[in-house]
Order: C-alpha cells, then sequence, then structure tokens
C-alpha cells in the first residue's frame, strides 16, 4: 500500500510510451504491411502477358523489408488520414487474367477499384465486402461467373458499380437496392435475373440504372417514377411484361429511354415531347408491343438523336416536322402499319432534310405507297443505311441513287420501283447489302456493279432484267449470297462468277434463259451451301467437276435441258440435303448413294430418261418410300426397288441359251420397225405431195419441231406480263392469249393457253388436251408447237400449250 503512490506515475507513463511506441510506429509498420502482401497475393493470383505490372516484381525483389508499394503501377495511396494505405486499384484495359484475389478485402482503405476489360475469371471474392470505404467499383468486360456477394449490400458508401460484360448470375438488384450512395448501376450483358424491387426509388441519387441484357422479368415498377434525378433508363433484351407505368415519362431528366426486345406494351404518351425535353434516344424496338400514332410533340425534343421504333404496332402519319431541329442520327420506324399515301403524307422526308448527320433511315415494311418524293436527294450524304423493302412505294431510283456515296446498306425490294439501274451504282464502293429484287427494273444489269468489291449480298431477283450476266460480277470477291434468279437474263453463265470463293451461301440463277453448258468452273465453289439454276435452257451433262462443292446442302438444276448420265462422284456432297434434277434428259442409272444416302431430305429425279434396276437394301432414313420428299415419275424405264415404289419388276436371264433366244428376237424385231419405218415415210412423203397448199409449213419452218422448250420469262414477256389487253378468249379450264415469240431471230405470233389449276378439273383437262392434240392431224386445225408444265416466279405450278396462231395462218394465205 505504502509502494502505490510512488509506483503508478511510473507505470502510467510506461503504459503510455509503449501505447504511443504501438501508435506510431507498430501499427503503421503492420498495416502498411498487411496492404502490401494483400497486392503481392493479388499478383500471385493473375498473369501478366504484357508484363503490365514489371514494376511490382522489381520493387518486390529488393531486400527493404516493405517496398514503397504507393510507387507500382495502379496503385494509389492514402490521404493525410491514412498514410501510406491503399485507396485505389487503377488497372484497366491490361490483359491481366487470372482470378481475384480474395485477399484484396484485406485493403481496409480501399475507395476505388477498377479492374475492367481484362480477362479475369472465377468468382467476385466476398471479402471485397470488408473494404467499407469502397465508392467506386468497376469490373466490367471480363469473365467473371457465379454470383455479386450478398455482403456487398453493406458497402453504404457505394456510388458506382459496374459488373457489365461478365457472365454473373443471379438476383443482384435485391442486394443493390439498400445502397442509398448509388449513383450508377451498370450490369450490362449478364445473366442476371428477378424482378425490378420497387425498393430501387429510394436510391435517390440514382442517375444512370444500365439493366441491358440480361434475364430480368415481371413488370416495370411504377415507384421508379420517383427516381427525379434519372437520366438512363436501359433495360433493352430482357424478359420484363405488362405496360410501361406511365410514371416513367413523367423524369423530365430521362435522356435515355430504351425498353426494346421484351414484351412490354402500351403507347407513347401524346404529350411525351413535353415531359421528357432533354430525351436523346427513344427506343422501345424488337418485340415490344407499342401501338398507337407516334406523337407530334416529338419535334419538341430538341435533342432527339436517336430514334428506334422498329417492330410495334405504331400506325397513322409520321409528324411531319419530326427532323426540325435537325439533330436525328437514326430514324427507324420499320415493321409498323404507318402509312403514306398522299404528296403530303411524305412531308416528314422533308424535315429529315435538315438532319444533316443522318446515317440510317429505315421504313421498311409499312403502308407507305405512291411516288417517292424528289426531297430525297436532299437527305443527308452522310447516309450509311437506307431501308425501304417490302412497301408499295414506286418511282425511278436512278434519279436519286448514286447520291448516297457512304451507303453500306440499300434495300429497295417488294416495291413497285420501275426503270433501269443506273451506271453509276458503281460508285457505291462502300456498299455491302444490295436488295431490289420484287420490283419492276428493265434492262442490263451494269458492269459497273462489278466495282462495289466490299459487297456481300447481292439480290436482283424477280425484275425484268435482260441481256447477259456481266463478268465483272466475278470481281465481287467478299460476296457471300448472290440471286439474280427470275428475270429474263439470257446468254451464257459467266465463268467468272462461278470462281468467287467468298460464296458460301446462296448463287440462284433460276428462272430465266440462260443456256449453253454448266462451266466446269462450278467447282470452285467448294464452300458454297446452295446452287439454283433451274428453269433455264442449259444444255450438255452435269459437270463432274461439282464433286469438289463438298458443302452443299441444296442442288437444284430442274427444268434444263441436261443429258448424259448422274455423275456418281455427287457421293462427295456428304451433307447434301435437298436434290432436283428433274425435267431433263437425264440417262442411265440411279447412283447407289442416292438410295442409300442419309442425309438427302429431298430427291426429285422424275421426268427423265432414267433406267435399269433401283437397287437395295434401302435404309430407314432414306427419302425413297415418303412420297412427298422423293419423285421418279416418268422415268419409264427403272424397274425393281423397294414395293412403296411400285416399279415393275425387273426380268431376270436364266441362262446363255435365253440370252441368245431373246438376242434373235430383239434384232429381228429392230429389223421388221426398220422396214416399217421405210415403208411408212415413203407413203407418208407421197401423200404430202399430193396434199394441196404447204403455206402452213413455209410460215413456221424456223420453229423447232422437237417439243421446244419455252420458259415462263419468255411467255411472261410475249404476253406483257399475261396483260389483259393480249387476252383473246376464255373457257371453262382457263384463259388463251395473243402474243410474239423470237426464235433464232424471227419473230412468231403465237396462240398460249394457260390454264387455271384452282378450277377443279383443270390438270386432267390439261392432260386429255394433250393426248387428244398428239393423235389429231387435219389441214384446218392450228398445229400445237410445245405444252408444258412448270412453275412461275412465285413457284406456283404453271400450265400452258402453244399453238401457231390463227392470224398467222390467215395471213399464210
Amino acid at each position: 500500500m505504502k509502494i502505490l503512490p510512488i509506483s503508478w506515475p511510473c507505470a502510467w507513463r510506461i503504459s503510455m510510451l509503449t501505447l504511443l511506441t504501438n501508435i506510431l510506429f507498430v501499427s503503421p509498420l503492420s498495416t502498411n504491411y498487411s496492404d502490401f502482401l494483400a497486392l503481392m497475393s493479388f499478383k500471385s493470383h493473375i498473369t501478366d502477358p504484357k508484363q503490365a505490372l514489371s514494376s511490382w516484381d522489381a520493387a518486390s525483389s529488393n531486400n527493404t523489408n516493405t517496398p514503397d508499394f504507393c510507387q507500382w503501377k495502379g496503385v494509389t495511396c492514402g490521404d493525410r488520414h491514412h498514410p501510406g494505405r491503399v485507396t485505389a486499384i487503377r488497372l484497366q484495359d491490361l490483359g491481366l487474367a487470372g482470378i481475384i484475389s480474395e485477399d484484396l478485402g484485406n485493403l481496409t482503405q480501399l475507395h476505388f477499384l477498377d479492374l475492367s476489360s481484362n480477362k479475369l475469371v472465377g468468382d467476385i471474392p466476398s471479402s471485397i465486402s470488408n473494404c467499407r470505404k469502397l465508392r467506386t467499383i468497376n469490373l466490367g468486360v471480363n469473365q467473371l461467373s457465379g454470383f455479386v456477394p450478398g455482403p456487398f449490400g453493406v458497402l453504404s458508401k457505394l456510388t458506382v458499380f459496374n459488373v457489365s460484360k461478365n457472365n454473373l448470375t443471379g438476383e443482384i438488384l435485391t442486394t443493390l437496392s439498400n445502397l442509398t450512395a448509388l449513383v450508377i448501376i451498370d450490369t450490362d450483358r449478364n445473366a442476371f435475373n428477378g424482378q425490378i424491387p420497387s425498393r430501387l426509388s429510394n436510391l435517390t441519387s440514382l442517375s444512370d440504372l444500365f439493366l441491358a441484357m440480361n434475364s430480368f422479368g415481371g413488370n416495370v415498377p411504377a415507384d421508379l417514377g420517383k427516381l427525379t434525378n434519372l437520366w438512363r433508363f436501359d433495360v433493352v433484351n430482357n424478359k420484363l411484361e405488362g405496360l410501361v407505368p406511365p410514371s416513367l415519362f413523367n423524369i423530365s431528366s430521362l435522356q435515355v429511354l430504351s425498353l426494346g426486345f421484351n414484351q412490354l406494351s402500351g403507347s407513347l404518351p401524346l404529350d411525351i415531347g413535353f415531359k421528357l425535353p432533354r430525351l436523346n434516344v427513344l427506343g422501345t424496338f424488337g418485340g415490344t408491343q407499342f401501338e398507337g400514332p407516334i406523337p407530334a410533340s416529338l419535334s419538341n425534343a430538341s435533342e432527339l438523336g436517336y430514334l428506334l421504333l422498329r417492330g410495334n404496332r405504331y400506325r397513322g402519319l409520321i409528324p411531319r416536322d419530326i427532323g426540325i431541329h435537325g439533330n436525328l442520327k437514326l430514324f427507324s420506324v420499320g415493321y409498323n402499319e404507318l402509312q403514306a399515301n398522299t404528296t403530303s403524307d411524305w412531308d416528314f422526308l422533308t424535315s429529315l432534310t435538315n438532319c444533316s448527320m443522318l446515317n440510317n433511315l429505315d421504313l421498311e415494311q409499312n403502308n407507305f405507297a405512291g411516288v417517292m418524293p424528289n426531297s430525297i436527294t436532299n437527305l443527308s450524304q452522310e447516309l450509311q443505311s437506307l431501308t425501304f423493302g417490302q412497301n408499295l412505294i414506286a418511282g425511278t431510283p436512278a434519279l436519286w441513287l448514286g447520291r448516297f456515296r457512304k451507303l453500306t446498306k440499300l434495300l429497295l425490294n417488294d416495291n413497285r420501283f420501275t426503270g433501269t439501274l443506273p451506271i453509276d451504282i458503281g460508285q457505291l464502293s462502300s456498299l455491302q447489302y444490295l436488295d431490289l429484287s420484287h420490283n419492276r427494273f428493265e434492262g442490263q444489269i451494269p458492269q459497273s456493279l462489278g466495282n462495289i468489291t466490299q459487297l456481300s449480298n447481292l439480290s436482283l431477283s424477280n425484275n425484268l432484267l435482260d441481256g447477259s450476266i456481266p463478268s465483272s460480277l466475278g470481281n465481287l470477291t467478299n460476296i457471300g449470297s448472290m440471286d439474280l434468279s427470275c428475270n429474263l437474263l439470257r446468254g451464257q453463265i459467266p465463268q467468272e462468277i462461278l470462281t468467287i470463293t467468298s460464296l458460301t451461301i446462296l448463287l440462284s440463277l433460276s428462272t430465266n434463259a440462260l443456256s449453253g453448258t454448266i462451266p466446269p468452273q462450278i467447282g470452285h465453289l467448294n464452300s458454297l451451301g446452295e446452287i439454283d439454276l433451274s428453269m433455264n435452257k442449259l444444255v450438255g451433262e452435269i459437270p463432274e467437276a461439282i464433286e469438289n462443292c463438298v458443302q452443299l446442302r441444296f442442288l437444284y438444276l430442274q427444268g434444263n435441258l441436261l443429258q448424259g448420265k448422274i455423275p456418281k462422284r455427287l457421293d462427295t456432297l456428304v451433307v447434301l440435303e435437298k436434290l432436283d434434277l428433274s425435267s431433263n434428259n437425264l440417262t442411265g442409272p440411279i447412283p447407289n448413294f442416292l438410295e442409300t444416302s442419309r442425309t438427302l431430305k429431298y430427291l426429285n429425279l422424275s421426268f427423265n430418261n432414267l433406267s435399269g434396276p433401283v437397287s437395295g437394301p434401302v435404309p430407314d432414313t432414306a427419302v425413297f418410300c415418303n412420297a412427298t420428299k422423293f419423285s421418279l415419275t416418268a422415268n419409264i424405264m427403272l424397274c425393281g426397288g423397294p414395293p412403296c415404289l411400285q416399279l415393275p419388276s425387273c426380268p431376270s436371264i436364266d441362262s446363255h441359251k435365253a440370252s441368245h433366244y431373246r438376242l434373235h428376237i430383239i434384232i429381228f424385231c429392230i429389223l421388221g420397225a426398220l422396214i416399217f419405218c421405210v415403208c411408212s415415210v415413203t407413203a407418208y412423203c407421197f401423200i404430202k405431195r399430193r396434199m394441196a397448199p404447204t403455206f402452213v409449213d413455209r410460215g413456221y419452218l424456223f420453229l423447232n419441231e422437237n417439243h421446244e422448250r419455252i420458259s415462263y420469262a419468255e411467255l411472261l414477256a410475249a404476253t406483257e406480263s399475261f396483260s389483259p389487253a393480249n387476252l383473246i378468249g376464255s373457257g371453262s379450264s382457263g384463259n388463251v392469249y395473243i402474243g410474239t415469240l423470237s426464235s433464232d431471230k424471227n419473230l412468231a405470233t403465237v396462240a398460249i393457253k394457260v390454264l387455271d389449276l384452282g378450277k377443279r378439273g383443270a390438270s386432267r383437262s390439261f392432260i386429255a388436251e394433250c393426248n387428244a392434240l398428239r393423235r389429231i392431224r387435219h389441214r384446218k386445225l392450228v398445229k400445237v408447237i410445245t405444252v408444258c408444265s412448270g412453275l412461275d416466279h412465285n413457284g406456283e405450278e404453271f400450265n400452258y400449250s402453244r399453238h401457231l396462231s390463227l392470224n398467222i395462218f390467215a395471213m399464210g394465205v
């Protein structure tokens, strides 16, 4: 008891000295060293192929106990209250790979963490929740997976949370809805799910809510209208449904409102331009079900630059002043029910001429009609995409087409455009997609089209183009699909277009009047998936070189004059799904591989001269016994095969003696037939000389007696598209048109009877008429030149018979 007064001050001094020593020396050393160990742990879990963190290695390899890591690349150290402590890590876009170390949670003074745009994988460490002073977390553009840790909900000072473009899952928004300091939430392009909680409305500082391309579902909460500081609300490509709450359109600070690719519905408020005057992006495209008119008040949103309303049910007229402020860069209203019929309905196009930076104009598949106004020539020369397809627009694009030199996409398909293709189309050197199909363009395909070497898709089908296919198209070395079908093209197939190795999707020249043989250069198309040369006048054999087209899935050669055998080397086409060789003059047996192929889903060999036995066995996967996917019709010399084909049995040869006997019989029959033919010809010549007038023969000597082949394209041209002005008669089974056909540079007026297949018994009438007329011979009856059953430009069945015109007969007298 007596010692206490003496020793207490001393003990107190010793204790205070010890405490000060710990505070001044020991504690800073231990906390700094803890940060050093955390950084080194982070470094040990990643790879650094660019050697971006070489300064870390150099400093940690010296002999000092605690290196000055505050000088390391991407590391920032403390403020005046925490000197020597790590407060920021900025290592974005350095190519770092590996996982994020759990030891980062030991950086308790960390305010800023940015590891974005690297190749980090694995889970986000839950230990980061220990960094209670974090204000920014940016882990975007990596390959992280798993869940965002639930403990992140304690980071009350967090203002920026960015995990965009990863592979993260879970219901993240519930975790974040308590962090009232948040200003930015960016979860773009992950697999987050769950609903958008109403509690997000408590984040009154929130300015950017970017939830695009996830799997969020349910409704959009009406309480989000309380976020009065929100400038971006982007929920594109989720699973949201229901009506968009009207309160969302009351957030006057909104600049970006993007709702596309959901199942949302509703309509745009008529006063949206007054409620959202700062609007820059408005998107309700793709899958949403918005309807009603496009509000005229949008012209009040003076900063509007991107209007994406494609794929909804908007109807009525486009507001005439939609582009009055001149800031629109993208205007997309395709696939709606909008209309324009009168000249004044097209006034919106005049206002768009104010938009000098307009690069995308999309009016595709609406109800626009009438002649395209001349104001289109005043649109921005910055246009890169112009899509007017699937409307009823008329006019002559040649007057304005060459003006837009920066176009990469031009779709005018399925309209009523006329005129010729302009020669200056070749100056659109940036063009990649060109679709002018299903219009009324005429004349020749310009040689200059071959100058557009960036072209990847070309479709000129279903027009009235004539002349030959220009060889300059062989310069299109980037093209993947070329469709010139259903025109009036003639001449031979240019070898140049068969050497374009970039063709991988489609080459279609069908339903034209092309002649000559199939060039052997077709073998260069070894990556092409579909070839369609059907309904032309091609002759010769199927080239053996086609065996090199090993990626072919669809091959259509029907409706030509091909002859010879089916190449056996077609068995190299191991992915072939559809093969149509019908209506040719092919001979010989059916190759075995066609009978046993397991990939063929459709096979048509009908109307040829194939012969020999159909061998077997036929596997269950073959198409031979499916009447809708296989046809051998009108090959009378085939025999055998499975019962489902109902072919006659093949004759068997018992012995050499029987063969010898049958040979004698065949020789005897042939000699008898020859004698009979000689006698018949002699009698015919004698009778013909005795017959009176021969003017009928002189009238059509230029015509081919051997069943002339006439294409649908030629009939279409001869009758002026089956014009009512050319109709000279009609009956119970069809109509008769007058037309002018050319043959060997001569012209002949003919009568063309077209059967109406929609009437009952029309097909039987066609067969009966053919059978009757082939037996009748009388000088007072008009001679039938040819009959045919084929397909029109729409792929529908088309039957016609061609007679010499009565007018010619009378004029010959």
